[in-house]
């Protein structure tokens, strides 16, 4: 489809070809070197070092003239993580179960077209993590989903009536943050109904695209790899190299494979504008064991995270991003604005002094494991439970985001609520200046298309990881050249909806086991000898090349619960088989309980 010509040049704005498959980013942050195919018409924006386009392609590489990803600049990721967020949030084609429906976007429809507004978007069109590691028989890739003899047991509409004519694409089938914590959005609904015994609880799927699922059924990898494919890949990356992608004597997925993982909630319509956000119908599941079933009900996206595999970053390229209104002070206002600069952080606390901090800093015991009980800068205290930000578990934040960490996790405070006044590592402003660029952008796109607004305003970026780093010593990372990933806030890439509480949102080395094995602590360390590995330094959880680093978020966590365990970076891979969706987990005075319907297990070294 071809945008109509603008009456008059718009400064900072040009109209550019863009091609319908194939694009790619060059140094610069440009998007081009796209396939000939057929071609579509799209406003784009250029800002000094980067260009972002509103395109229903996705790049599949980062800076491909100009090195690859290991000499990209971070707004050069910047640029590349935007035209995946725009091009896999297009409307997808009407879904009839053909070959070739999913993963492909609409040509009929415009980016956040309100006459799409029905239609799936294009990452929503992935197969759900279920769909591919299935309990029961493996469907084709395109069938339209109806979750039925996916899980071990049937589960039945709570409401006990016949399915829906078509079951939601987004089936959120997990409830915590990889087992670590439960996360809530205090400015959500507070009181439970029989629909929703939980309507605070942020929920979480993970989808991947046709490479993925193409590949696990080529290497017979429905329940995971087999042991023998998983030894013989852990030493080849380690001795070496990188498997060559999409081989099948090594666990090693395409390039151009993309995962998706995806926070959702019940929105509030007392306190927040629904046409802030990303809002669908989705499938979430309550009650336990026998009496699991499922409800759908139209929700509000508040995270997404992108992670792509491209042929200079075998590692995968990881970018997230958030629904601007996530993080809010007690009285109900936004803390950044809708590009990630802050706008207003809550007063300090009683305990600090102006300025008050908001990098926490950080104490490594003699055996490296990070001290998880200090209270850290970034949440609240409570005066009469200074722990916690109210003086139990029986009465819930209001306005503010909050968790509870898990009750057997013996290094976490787990008994009340922590109440989220800021992210552990600040937006940078590289990040903040693709943000105003790409909603620029959007802004020009739906001003040429006669689009009056579109909730895609309301998302930020808040950051990149492209390149593995090392950190040579135990202890918090310095890195600070604000060009690149190398500074903490890249290197701790977290979701604050996604990796909240203290060991992921700062999350590097592994995770450290309990005492006798069972189980994990919830600290991190950085320290070799915490993980059995000789001659000391630090645990190296990312190879690439043969060299390990020992990598912090997003990438180090792939690195530790899915390279590591020879399912390449893909944790869902190196897990295999989705038994059963989650259950909503419980809240007690000591933390946290998981209840037994649960599909992930994190794997803790000790």
């Amino acid at each position: 489809m071809t945008s109509p010509s603008p009456r008059k040049p718009i400064s900072l704005f040009r109209v550019a070809t863009v091609a319908a498959a194939g694009c790619a980013l060059l140094a610069g942050g440009l998007l081009t070197a796209c396939s000939p195919k057929q071609a579509t018409q799209a406003l784009q924006t250029t800002a000094p070092g980067a260009t972002i386009t509103i395109s229903s392609t996705p790049p599949t590489e980062l800076n491909p003239t100009g090195g690859g990803a290991a000499t990209a600049t971070l707004d050069q990721a910047a640029a590349f993580a935007w035209q995946e967020f725009i091009a896999l949030n297009w409307p997808a084609k009407i879904q009839t179960g053909a070959v070739g429906d999913r993963d492909t976007p609409a040509a009929d429809c415009l980016f956040g077209d309100p006459a799409c507004v029905t239609r799936p978007l294009t990452w929503q069109t992935f197969r759900g993590k279920a769909e591919i590691f299935t309990a029961g028989a493996t469907q084709p890739y395109d069938q339209i989903p109806t979750y039925a003899d996916l899980y071990n047991e049937t589960i039945n509409a709570c409401n006990g009536g016949a399915p829906p004519a078509q079951a939601a694409w987004v089936n959120l089938d997990e409830t915590t943050e990889i087992t670590l914590a439960a996360m809530y959005a205090g400015v959500g609904v507070a009181t439970p109904s029989p629909d929703n015994s939980a309507p605070q609880l942020i929920r979480f799927m993970a989808k991947a695209n046709r490479a993925e699922f193409d590949y696990v059924q080529k290497i017979g990898a429905v329940n995971g790899p087999s042991r023998a494919l998983r030894t013989a890949t852990i030493n080849y990356f380690k001795t070496q190299g990188d498997p060559p992608p999409g081989g099948t004597q090594y666990v090693s997925l395409p390039n151009n494979t993309i995962e998706i993982k995806a926070g959702w909630r019940m929105l509030n319509p007392a306190k927040e504008d629904a046409s802030r956000f990303h809002t669908t119908k989705v499938r979430y599941y309550e009650g336990t064991g026998s009496t699991l079933c499922y409800n759908e009900a139209v929700w509000g996206l508040v995270s997404l995270h992108i992670i792509q595999k491209t042929p200079s970053a075998p590692y995968f390229i990881y970018a997230t991003f958030e629904q601007a209104d996530n993080i809010l002070t007690a009285a109900g206002k936004p803390v950044e604005d809708v590009n990630g600069a802050i706008a207003a952080l809550p007063p300090c606390r009683s305990d600090q002094t102006a300025p008050c901090p908001v990098t926490p800093a950080l104490t490594f015991n003699d055996t490296g494991v990070v001290s998880q009980s200090q209270v850290p800068p970034n949440v609240t205290l409570n005066p009469t439970n200074a722990a916690y930000c109210t003086a139990s578990t029986s009465v819930l934040p209001q306005n503010q985001a909050y968790y509870l960490n898990t009750s057997t996790l013996t290094a976490l405070p787990t008994g009340g609520f922590v109440c989220i006044n800021y992210r552990a590592n600040p937006i940078p402003p590289v990040i903040i200046n693709a943000n105003k660029t790409a909603h620029a952008a959007i802004a020009a796109y739906n001003t040429a298309k006669g689009i009056r607004s579109s909730p895609w305003a309301f998302y930020k970026l808040v950051n990149v990881q492209y390149t593995p780093i090392d950190k040579a010593t135990p202890g918090f990372y310095t890195g600070n050249d604000p060009t690149t990933d190398k500074n903490p806030a890249s290197y701790y890439l977290a979701n604050i909806l996604v990796e909240t509480n203290r060991p992921l949102q700062i999350f590097s080395g592994g995770l450290v086991g309990a005492v006798g094995g069972v189980g994990g602590t919830g600290a991190n360390s950085d320290y070799a000898s915490q993980f059995g590995e000789p001659g000391g330094g630090t645990h190296k959880n990312t190879y690439f090349q043969t060299i390990g680093h020992d990598m912090g978020g997003c990438m180090g966590c792939h690195g530790s619960q899915g390279q590591s365990l020879g399912g390449d970076f893909s944790v869902i891979l190196a897990r295999g088989i989705v038994g059963t969706p989650e259950s909503v987990p419980e809240i007690t005075a000591s933390g946290m309980r998981v209840l037994p319907n649960k599909n992930r297990a994190l794997v803790f070294r000790r």
